[in-house]
C-alpha cells in the first residue's frame, strides 16, 4: 500500500518536472522571438540603405541590373546564415530531464525489490 502511495507521490513529481520544463523552454523561445522582434525593424532599414549604396558603387564596374543581382545573391546567403544561427536556440531537445526520470521510474518498476529497498533507504534517512 505504501509503494501505491509513494508511486503515486513519484508520477505526480514527474508531471511537475515537466510543466517547469516546458514553461522554461516557453520562455526561452519567446525571449528569442522577442529579441528578434526588436531588432528586425532596426536592421532592416539599415540593410536597405546599404545595400543601395553597394550596388551602386558595383555599377562602376558592373551593368547596375548586375549590381543589384549580385547584392541581392550577397543578402540571400547572408540570411540563410542568419535564420540558421537562429534556429539553433530551437533545437535544445524538450524534456529531457523528465524523460530521463521517467526512464529511472520504469527500471525502478521493472525491479520492485530494488525500489523498495531504495524508499525504505529515503525514509530512514
Amino acid at each position: 500500500m505504501e509503494l501505491a502511495g509513494e508511486l503515486g507521490h513519484l508520477l505526480a513529481q514527474h508531471v511537475a518536472l515537466a510543466k517547469l520544463e516546458l514553461g522554461e523552454t516557453a520562455r526561452s523561445a519567446g525571449k528569442g522571438l522577442a529579441q528578434i522582434a526588436a531588432c528586425a525593424p532596426l536592421v532592416l532599414v539599415g540593410y536597405a540603405f546599404l545595400n543601395a549604396a553597394l550596388a551602386l558603387l558595383l555599377g562602376r564596374w558592373l551593368p547596375l541590373a548586375g549590381a543589384v543581382a549580385l547584392v541581392g545573391l550577397l543578402n540571400v546567403a547572408g540570411g540563410a546564415l542568419g535564420v540558421l544561427a537562429a534556429a539553433r536556440a530551437f533545437r535544445r531537445p524538450v524534456l529531457d530531464d523528465s524523460v530521463l526520470e521517467l526512464e529511472r521510474t520504469a527500471q525502478a518498476l521493472r525491479h520492485p525489490a530494488a525500489a523498495r529497498e531504495a524508499l525504505e533507504a529515503r525514509h530512514d534517512a
